[in-house]
């Protein structure tokens, strides 16, 4: 029999609608549902390998029981319930030895649920949540909060103007690149700021390839030249901001000329791109993952990028930045509600690992958002979720494993999440899940990360379950299509059964995830079936409300000047700092490390270090790649395809050479999250061999410890027969690091 089911897509943020062809029960091809709200019948590259995910051979199908020493490749199945009872029993026993604090959590980016595992962790009373939001949102989310009380996506369908910024969407989210190629076709003008000539950049009316991390500089010489030459919104400057003489100040150095000798631009670039962007009202600029990855400039790029959408009058207007929640979006009971962050003791929040050193991205940052934001109607305005504006620092966390300082961390847990492929200072990460007494990953595949773990429980596809997709202006009801396969399941059960059996039974009222979604459609008079049927929900927004309400910050005010940041002994105005091992911030190193090196580049189908197992996409990208101008090739008697090794004083990673005048002849630029599931489990699948954060500390650059040998690894398939490598040198400047770390962060 054959029959048709409309679902979702979760192989990467969006949920994009689905429809799935089953014959017998079986998914056996997938097409875009021309009938969903939002994605109308777009289907990219990652979403034509579900069937392939679905029920790929080396998918994880019943809980995994670690037999022997970890890491070791041998496993025993075992039963969810036993599985659950004897790690909510370790739990237990660690938590009534080291207190709840030594459990640590590391999550990945969205394809499974969030706000669960932060309620769980809140009751469990464990402030130490970390993972990929230290280099990705969370430096946004948290800094909009405190500058204007809210977070905002741009309006690109009324926009007059785009500035692509720190983002490649054509190899990393084509549902956005689809909306800038609409865009363009309809006359608006496209700004792209990125050091490599990407797909964006040919399509831009101005592109400006600026040097790696330095995009601080670049927004105050905006600032500087939208302010002297009365650009700026005068009116809502007046009326609605704090701090504008002090951001005069702050900026009067940055000159054309200046910002151009910093960043590798022309003056003409500078003034012509900011005459463009302060012009062309109303205008947006993207979120950008390079952004948050600016290393020791993140934060301040944010704030930088924060206040230009403010003095241009871009806030909260058609077109341009909207904040809040249109009606009666905001009604529907959202993630901050779910994540109980109300019911952690005060005492356990000051636990927090890192919030000493990283107080704005901690809970002292993250109280004084909320309670800022407490000042506006809940319904128009959420308070910042903890998941995304309040993680503790992982170098801390993991540092906790190894040392036991301040305190031990002896046990963590993993959801979708590959933190020997996210987090830097890859051989101290090891280590770290090495000295751990309990490790427990919930996983698709058994990754190298999970290698390393006690308990794997199989984690089910998102057209194996439901959720709720709500943006500030819809929310769309996302179907299952078939039942979960052999015993996968989702992350709610999963942090359920071990609520339950750890005491939070009273606080998981919902037996299934299902009764989650009909909670929070309440509100709004429906349940997730009825949401089904009527195909979303969607809102009528109200903009400008701030003239009503106010901003959600302590002065009610956009604060150029802030407030908070102050109060918790950060800077208050935007700074550019240039970068400790940049060539001009170490120009000794320089000279041993010459090219100025990037990381984290992204490559469709897949998504950060996920279908690597997948053949057709793995057909499309079958080996990791470091790409060189022909020139500095040239120089360094090097050719197309052979392989090279590319070394920072980190370390170095072996890679294969592509040759493109996409990048500066100054420039390497090196794919992000390369291991290789063809190997074997016990050399964790040779992810030390081309994994690029091998060659980025999550500190001071200190000398490389050779204490830390690799595994031993074996040649996959793909390299049998290469020649030997080479060496590029290239300076550390692409770390994945946070705020106050001196390395610029990759695009």
């Amino acid at each position: 029999m054959t029959e048709t089911r409309r679902t979702y897509c979760g192989l990467c943020h969006p949920r994009c609608g689905l429809v799935l062809e089953l014959e017998n029960g079986k998914a056996v091809s997938v097409k875009g549902d021309k009938e969903h709200p939002i994605t109308r019948g777009m289907l990219c590259s990652r979403g034509r390998l579900m069937i392939d995910h679905l029920y790929h051979p080396d998918r994880i199908n019943y809980p995994l029981k670690r037999a022997g020493e970890r890491g070791g490749g041998q496993w025993e199945q075992v039963s969810w319930d036993q599985a659950l009872d004897e790690v909510a029993g370790k739990l237990a026993d660690l938590r009534d030895q080291y207190g709840a604090e030594t459990l640590a959590f590391t999550h990945g980016t969205k394809r499974t649920l969030h706000w669960d595992e932060r309620r769980f962790y809140n009751l469990f009373g464990s402030p130490n949540v970390c993972g990929a939001n230290n280099v990705c949102m969370c430096p946004s989310q948290a800094v909009e909060y405190a500058t204007y009380g809210g977070f905002s996506w741009g309006d690109i369908r009324q926009t007059r103007c785009v500035v692509l910024w720190g983002a490649g969407p054509s190899q990393s989210n084509p549902g956005l690149f689809g909306a800038i190629t609409m865009a363009k076709k309809k006359g608006v003008p496209l700004i792209v700021v990125d050091p490599r000539r990407i797909r964006e950049a040919e399509m831009a009316d101005i592109w400006l390839p600026i040097r790696p991390g330095t995009d601080v500089a670049l927004m105050l010489g905006w600032l500087r030249l939208i302010i002297e030459e009365n650009l700026y919104d005068k009116d809502f400057v007046a009326d609605w901001t704090v701090g504008f003489e002090d951001l005069k100040g702050a900026v009067a150095e940055y000159t054309p000329e200046r910002v151009a000798e910093i960043t590798w631009l022309t003056p003409e670039q500078v003034m012509e791109s900011a005459r463009m962007y302060a012009t062309s009202r109303p205008a947006m600029i993207t979120w950008g993952f390079g952004i948050d990855k600016q290393g020791l400039n993140a934060t301040q790029a944010a704030r930088a990028r924060s206040i230009l959408r403010a003095v241009t009058g871009n806030l909260d207007v058609p077109g341009g930045e909207p904040l809040g929640w249109a009606d009666p979006i905001g009604r529907i009971v959202g993630h901050d509600a779910l994540e109980l962050n109300e019911v952690l003791p005060a005492e356990q929040r000051a636990k927090q690992l890192g919030a000493d050193e990283y107080p704005f991205f901690g809970f002292p940052g993250w109280e004084r958002n909320e309670a800022a934001n407490r000042r506006l109607p809940s319904e128009y305005m959420h308070p910042p979720m903890a998941d995304q504006t309040c993680v503790a620092h992982a170098r801390s966390v993991f540092q906790g494993m190894l040392t036991g300082d301040p305190y031990p961390v002896k046990a963590a847990i993993s959801l979708a999440s590959n933190p020997l492929l996210s987090l830097a200072n890859v051989r101290q990460t090891y280590e770290a899940l090495k000295s751990l007494e309990l490790y427990v990953v919930g996983e698709y595949y058994l990754t190298p990360s999970a290698a390393l773990a006690d308990y794997v429980f199989p984690i089910c596809t998102t057209v194996e379950t439901t959720e709720l997709w709500q943006s500030q202006d819809f929310c769309v009801a996302c179907p299952r299509a078939i039942d979960p396969l052999y015993e996968r399941r989702n992350t709610y059960d999963f942090w359920r059964g071990l609520a339950t059996r750890l005491g939070q039974a009273e606080h998981w009222p919902w037996e299934t995830v299902d009764a989650v979604w009909d909670y929070c459609l309440a509100p709004v008079g429906l349940n997730f079936e009825k949401l089904v049927e009527q195909n979303g929900i969607f809102g009528r927004r109200e903009y400008k409300q701030y003239e009503k309400l106010g901003f959600g910050t302590p002065s009610g005010k956009v604060e150029l000047r802030s407030s908070t940041f102050e109060a918790l002994g950060c800077e208050p105005l935007p700074v550019y700092r240039e970068m400790l091992h940049s060539p001009a911030g170490d120009p000794g190193l320089a000279e041993e490390y010459p090219l100025v090196f990037i990381s984290g580049s992204r490559f469709m189908p897949m998504y950060h270090s996920e279908q690597r197992q997948i053949a057709a996409a793995r057909e499309k990208r079958p080996d990791p790649i470091v790409t060189l101008h022909p020139q500095t090739a040239a120089e360094l008697g090097m050719a197309e395809g052979e392989w090279v090794k590319v070394e920072t004083p980190q370390g170095s990673a072996r890679m294969r050479l592509k040759l493109s005048d996409m990048v500066d002849p100054r420039m390497a630029d090196a794919d992000h999250g390369w291991w290789f599931p063809e190997r074997s489990e016990v050399d964790l699948f040779g992810v030390f061999e081309s994994n690029a954060n091998i060659l980025c500390p999550d500190g001071i650059l200190q000398p490389r410890d050779r204490r830390l040998a690799p595994h031993r690894t074996t040649l996959p398939r793909y390299q049998a027969g290469m020649r030997d490598t080479k060496p590029v040198t290239a300076g550390p400047l692409a770390c994945r690091s946070e705020a106050k770390i001196p390395f610029a962060g990759p695009r």
